[in-house]
């Protein structure tokens, strides 16, 4: 656990805001290439590992997490020096007051808090002490006026996250920003020390997508390039077994990865998925061989790119392995290691058993049935 400790504080330290993964990338690419594993990458920034050339010409299994996070862009400087954002991703309003930031622009780097105003001056039930949305905050970097910002190297454009302050909790859990995704970059990465290729007998590519927070389609690219047969999305989900959302589902961290049997994203996008049952009971099956439990996510206000995967063509199935996470899109995003170490265990299980055998497709049943009378 101690190498995986490692790599998901490394991952999740990285600022990588949508549109601007590179140092992400960097770092997958370097992983894999001590590994001799070669990566390729696409011209937005996808990163495909093809970990079995020698199968070509078999069915092609893709398993896929993203390596953005959400964060924030330079909007306007004002005249005494004060920046004002926008989002990029659905950054979480309720947790910015007061928080330490990071901006990079043109490979500096800055500290930065978010300005709020001094208790002593506010108001109960004021509009000081109600919820404001994240354009409406400010950034204060200690400059007098614009200009000093702008001879800093400062300006509008440059992206705004979460400052980094990855901890250790009780219980195997660790907390850090962008956890979504990074922990689930970090499995497929440390999956792909154990894999052992030559008990796979499919085509199987872990691939490393951008953009997921802010259009949840980066991936299409690669996807549509390598066109797998099975595609599996590696993401969070929220848990609900703290104060803020007990008893909404039956999702907890530390009871092992949560299969998605529905998710939707009601607000604004119709988009989804209902997955393939046979397929969901395949999976079920196999972590009931490792002896470790599945949780069933159903859940509206997700959406990953799974949703579009699954009808980006008639070939391709889709699931989701979700891994249980409080406080999603805050700085202090918590996991379970435990929980994180059997999605590990089921992509080894799954990329092991797979084979050309294995239909999924709804029409394989009807063919069975005999079709319509």
């Amino acid at each position: 656990m101690k190498k995986l400790i490692e790599i998901v504080k490394e991952l999740t330290s990285i600022q990588g805001n949508v549109g601007y993964e590179e140092n992400v990338i960097s770092y997958i690419i370097d992983f894999t290439d001590n590994l001799n594993y070669e990566a390729t990458v696409d011209n937005i920034g996808n990163i495909s590992v093809h970990l079995t050339p020698e199968n070509t010409g078999k069915k092609k299994v893709m398993f896929f997490a993203h390596s953005d996070e959400v964060g924030m862009m330079v909007r306007k400087i004002d005249s005494n020096g004060f920046i004002y954002c926008e989002k990029l991703g659905s950054l979480n309003p309720n947790c910015l007051a007061g928080l330490k930031m990071e901006i990079e622009n043109d490979g500096k780097k800055f500290d930065a808090v978010i300005g709020v105003k001094s208790h002593h001056f506010s108001k109960v039930g004021s509009e000081d002490r109600k919820q404001k949305a994240a354009q409406d905050y400010f950034l204060d970097v200690g400059a007098k006026n614009r200009e000093q910002v702008l001879e800093a190297g400062i300006d509008v454009g440059a992206r705004v996250s979460y400052k980094s302050q990855f901890v250790q909790l009780l219980n195997n859990c660790v907390a850090n920003k962008s956890m979504d995704d990074r922990a689930l970059v970090a499995i497929l990465l440390y999956t792909l020390q154990e894999l052992d290729v030559n008990q796979i007998d499919c085509d199987l590519y872990f691939v490393f997508g951008v953009q997921e927070e802010f259009n949840t389609r980066g991936i299409l690219p690669m996807a549509r390039k390598i066109n797998p047969d099975l595609a599996i999305g590696l993401d969070v989900t929220p848990a609900t077994d703290s104060p803020d959302l007990l008893g909404y589902s039956e999702i907890k961290i530390g009871e092992g990865p949560a299969l998605t049997y529905m998710n939707h994203h009601s607000r604004g996008t119709l988009a989804g998925i209902v997955p393939n049952n046979k397929l969901l009971k395949y999976i079920e099956n196999l972590a009931n061989e490792k002896s470790f439990q599945i949780q069933k996510e159903v859940a509206t206000g997700i959406l990953t790119e799974t949703a579009y995967l699954s009808i980006e063509n008639e070939k391709i199935i889709v699931a989701n392995i979700s891994l249980p996470t409080r406080y999603t899109h805050t700085p202090v995003e918590i996991i379970s290691l435990i929980d994180l170490e059997q999605i590990g265990a089921l992509i080894k299980s799954i990329a092991y058993s797979y084979n050309d055998c294995l239909n999924f497709g709804k029409h394989q049943d009807l063919k069975k049935k005999g079709g319509r009378k």
